[in-house]
């Protein structure tokens, strides 16, 4: 069943005039296709008496459960309760298109009206303001909520963040793994899976510079080892830093479908990627085509409970909504990518070392290694293109704080197992 977009028109209804143009505007929405909750069509708006309370539970109620809200700000002041549905939208992460038809927002001098610049800025930080309904007809497609699209960081510009900082990356990691407490690396787990498993042929989902390539093939014999990324310069680090001629390096997937059609590989890897990629959905299918059957895909990844010390802190500073689409995982979302690929879990665990950030430079450094001031990682739906702006607000918050800066590390780790 194809689900309907729910828009939610935030307007004074109190006048036959605003009422008037409310239903007009509704029914042009429907007509395009949209479900629309129009609060004065709310039973507990049409009663005689209604309390305070229940307006605000249904109303409420009715804007968590919409994709965008529409906020009509004609008015000479904005009507209040607009302002508040503004506020509430805003706060959980609901796209906000602002309706602004008066011809006098054109007028220069004291002709010209105004607008309380609080509210037009939650607007524009989460939205846009339009000028006609025939303008909020075109804009309505790019707002509406899309669990899969709604974070603004795209794959091009994660890859060429990753680009950017290849050489350093393998260093940092190092480095990172010297904060844990208690001390914690990625390969300490996979060894006590490839103990079990005694896989022969592996695949590595975003490989990076190649780190676990060479600890595979220090650590284990005989096994035949393809990495895949997206981004040719960590491939390229990757090849300069193996020798070893079962050591595959690749930025092409066709090139990985064509060694899983010579022989289907045992284990699949995917560590600490796919909470970045578009699609999570299809990067395990594509992995569970590659694998044999009972074949096994390993899932280490961020858990929605990671860091939040930094989160909380990093969402108060840069003043952005308390509830966004979170990219990382939890055990909920993991069984339904699980079913929904082919696979079944036979193990999951949560690993939770402290995390101690030595100085601040450490912390700025981890932000930018991360992508994090781009809009990657944390659930704070930043942009790209305000990165540098971005950067130095958090430069301002976190230069404050005491040193070193613990916060909570959650990491969660999963095996799916290849069903028939």
């Amino acid at each position: 069943m194809v689900r309907i977009p729910k828009i939610y028109w935030a307007n004074a209804m109190f006048s036959e005039a605003d009422r008037e143009f409310n239903r007009k505007c509704a029914d042009i929405l429907r007509k395009a296709g949209y479900q629309v909750f129009l609060p004065q069509e709310a039973a507990v708006n049409r009663e005689t008496s209604p309390s305070p309370r229940d307006i605000f539970r249904v109303d409420t109620s009715e804007i968590l459960q919409s994709d965008v809200l529409i906020a009509c700000i004609d008015q000479e002041t904005i009507d209040c309760g607009v302002a508040c549905e503004i506020g509430i939208a805003f706060a959980y992460g609901i796209p906000i298109i602002g309706l602004y038809t008066d011809i006098r927002q054109y007028r220069k001098g004291p002709g010209r009206m105004y607008k309380n610049p609080y509210v037009l800025g939650a607007i524009e930080a989460i939205g846009e303001i339009v000028s006609s309904v025939e303008e909020l007809l075109q804009v309505i497609p790019k707002h509406i909520r899309n669990p899969r699209s709604s974070t603004r960081t795209s794959e091009r510009a994660i890859i060429r963040h990753f680009d950017s900082i290849a050489p350093r990356y393998s260093e940092f990691i190092t480095r990172l793994e010297s904060w844990y407490d208690p001390p914690w690396r990625v390969e300490h787990l996979l060894d006590r899976w490839f103990q079990a498993i005694l896989p022969k042929r592996v695949i590595e989902f975003g490989c990076g510079g190649g780190d676990l390539a060479r600890h595979l093939s220090d650590r284990y014999t005989g096994i035949f080892y393809v990495g895949y990324d997206r981004s040719r310069r960590m491939i390229q680090l990757a090849r300069s830093r193996s020798s070893n001629p079962a050591c595959i390096f690749t930025t092409s997937w066709s090139k990985v479908e064509k060694y899983a059609k010579q022989e289907p590989f045992d284990v699949a890897l995917a560590l600490f990627t796919l909470h970045d990629h578009p699609n999570p959905e299809k990067a395990v299918s594509l992995l569970g085509e590659c694998l044999r059957t009972a074949g096994i895909l390993l899932i280490v990844d961020l858990s929605t409970w990671d860091l939040p010390r930094l989160t909380d802190l990093l969402r108060r500073t840069l003043a952005r909504p308390m509830s966004l689409h979170d990219g990382r995982f939890d055990p909920v979302k993991l069984n339904q990518l699980a079913k929904a690929t082919g696979f079944t879990i036979i193990d999951c665990s949560i690993i939770m070392p402290f995390m101690h950030f030595p100085t601040f430079d450490d912390l700025s450094e981890y932000l930018e290694i991360f992508g994090i001031y781009k809009g990657m990682d944390l659930p704070l739906d930043l942009s790209s293109s305000k990165a540098s702006v971005t950067c130095q607000l958090v430069a301002k918050a976190l230069s404050g704080q005491n040193y070193p800066f613990t916060d909570q590390r959650c990491f969660i780790a999963c095996a799916f197992k290849k069903q028939k």
